[in-house]
């Protein structure tokens, strides 16, 4: 059914080239016009046979049933593109809370880590304040342990 639609659509394509060689190919230019009316209706003849059969509905149960699987095909493709595009979309919402997961996990492990962070700097605070109550809280410098070289006058001012 459909086929033959096809077929007397590509018959009347190059029958309309062929026509189109032939008006070109005129030995008048005055038949141009009776050669132009000529193929169009060549053209509509060849297109309302088939057309026409299709919308009367000649061939009766061969058009019908033709008609009916083509239907059926169609909804089951329908059905299948469905189906796909469910599939589709549970493997996105999957793939998605993966990432959350993921995310979250690493988030986590952030947090724990700066837990262990603060843990650590909060016993160096610790141990840093019983130094200081130890010691009274003042930092002595012994003077002896300290020594300062100093050089001649030109190599410090650079004359």
């Amino acid at each position: 059914m459909v086929n033959s639609l096809f077929q007397a659509i590509c018959r009347t394509g190059i029958f309309m080239i062929c026509a189109q060689a032939i008006v070109h190919f005129r030995p008048q230019e005055s038949y141009e016009k009776y050669l132009k009316l000529l193929v169009s209706v060549m053209v509509l003849v060849q297109l309302f046979f088939p057309l026409g059969s299709f919308l009367a509905g000649v061939g009766g149960e061969d058009v019908r049933g033709q008609l009916e699987n083509f239907r059926e095909s169609l909804e089951q493709s329908m059905e299948e593109a469905r189906q796909q595009a469910e599939e589709t979309d549970a493997l996105l919402e999957q793939m998605t809370l993966e990432e959350v997961r993921r995310r979250m996990e690493e988030q986590i492990a952030d947090v724990q880590t700066q837990d262990e962070q603060d843990v650590n700097l909060q016993t160096i605070i610790r141990e840093d304040e019983q130094n200081n109550e130890l010691t009274g809280g003042q930092i002595s410098i012994d003077m002896q342990d300290i020594t300062v070289e100093v050089g001649p006058i030109e190599q410090i001012f650079g004359e």
